[in-house]
């Protein structure tokens, strides 16, 4: 027997729900109650082969977010947002996270948001990396969008890992060497950092590498850029430069300050 979990939202009309979500894309599997006074009592609607069901009583709210948001995988983001961004609120165009995913976040009409989602180039990148999978690497370089730094820093992991097929396509591309840091210099910025507004993150050595713990999450490994700057491989456009007092992590033109305690 297969599992699955099914969410239930509660909505002030679920007709108008129902039939909102068809006009999106959503296909409407069953509906339920259709004779009762108002009509409609219950439906489920169907993204690909997910569902979501939709109960009456709900209420309606104005605030800017809701107690549920619907989180759904798709390949196309891109054509997605083409389709509804006249028809639709939205909240966010399409973006990369830092966390390797590319999403569009719209709200439908009980101001739910629904994040529509796949992984973006550098998360396809970095998976064929860490999996040595060369078709995910071959992948993410057909579509482009990829710097320098972040092609050196995947051909960097992809040769500590001796996936010697990924280290060519890589190199093809144009990625570079990274430079070398003296172990001396990177004993120094082991050690614990704190933020001002309260984020810490732990830097470790081990075996001549650099790997940064933000707060409880798992550490993931620094790739030299220079002497003082680092690129985390879990994060995309971000870097980490050492100071005389701590840290900057930088990523998309935001900054965060780190003291070494």
């Amino acid at each position: 027997m297969s599992h699955s979990i099914v969410p239930m939202i509660h909505v002030p009309d679920v007709r108008a729900t129902v039939e909102w979500y068809e006009s999106i894309g959503f296909r409407v599997v069953a509906t339920y109650g259709n004779e009762t006074p108002g009509g409609m009592s219950f439906g489920v609607v169907a993204f690909g082969d997910s569902q979501v069901f939709f109960n009456q009583g709900g209420e309606p709210s104005t605030n800017h977010r809701r107690e549920v948001d619907l989180y759904i995988y798709t390949d196309e983001v891109d054509d997605i947002f083409e389709r509804l961004k006249d028809r639709v609120d939205v909240v966010e165009r399409p973006h990369n996270t830092f966390y390797g995913m590319r999403e569009v976040i719209i709200r439908d009409l009980n101001r739910f948001w629904i994040s529509f989602a796949q992984e973006s180039v550098f998360g396809t990148l970095m998976c064929g990396v860490s999996e040595g999978k060369s078709e995910l690497v071959e992948k993410a370089l057909k579509q482009g969008q990829l710097d320098l730094d972040t092609l050196s820093v995947a051909m960097s992991a992809a040769t500590s890992r001796k996936y010697d097929e990924i280290v060519e396509l890589l190199r093809s591309a144009g990625a570079k060497t990274l430079p070398e840091v003296d172990v001396d210099v990177l004993q120094r910025y082991a050690g614990k950092y704190q933020a001002e507004n309260g984020p810490e993150v732990e830097i470790a050595l081990n075996d001549g590498r650099l790997f940064a713990a933000p707060g409880n999450q798992q550490p993931m490994s620094l790739w030299p850029l220079d002497q003082n700057t680092f690129k985390p491989i879990a994060f995309e456009g971000a870097t980490i430069t050492f100071n005389a007092t701590g840290l900057t992590f930088t990523q998309n033109k935001v900054k965060m300050e780190f003291t070494k305690v």
